[in-house]
């Protein structure tokens, strides 16, 4: 907001008018995203994935990636790698 110069605000009405959803929710989705490459491609660990996503705690993202794809970290990798 602050680089465009209008208020926190607007800019997130207008995200969402935009995009159909928040901002928090983008953000979130795209972790997600990035996590399921993560996952699939890469041999770290939950705990550094969590890091290195920024997650404060390597349960909290177990707990929102859960949330939007319905199973958890270790769940998906074991299904992507079969």
């Amino acid at each position: 907001a602050a680089f465009t110069g209008f208020s926190p605000d607007y800019v997130a009405k207008k995200f969402r008018e935009e995009t159909g959803m928040t901002i928090g929710d983008y953000i979130r989705n795209s972790k997600i995203s990035e996590a399921k490459s993560l996952l699939q491609y890469s041999e770290l660990s939950l705990a550094e994935i969590s890091e290195l996503l920024s997650f404060s705690s390597q349960s909290f993202f177990t707990s929102v990636f859960k949330q939007v794809t319905g199973v958890t970290p270790k769940q998906y990798r074991e299904q992507v790698q079969k």
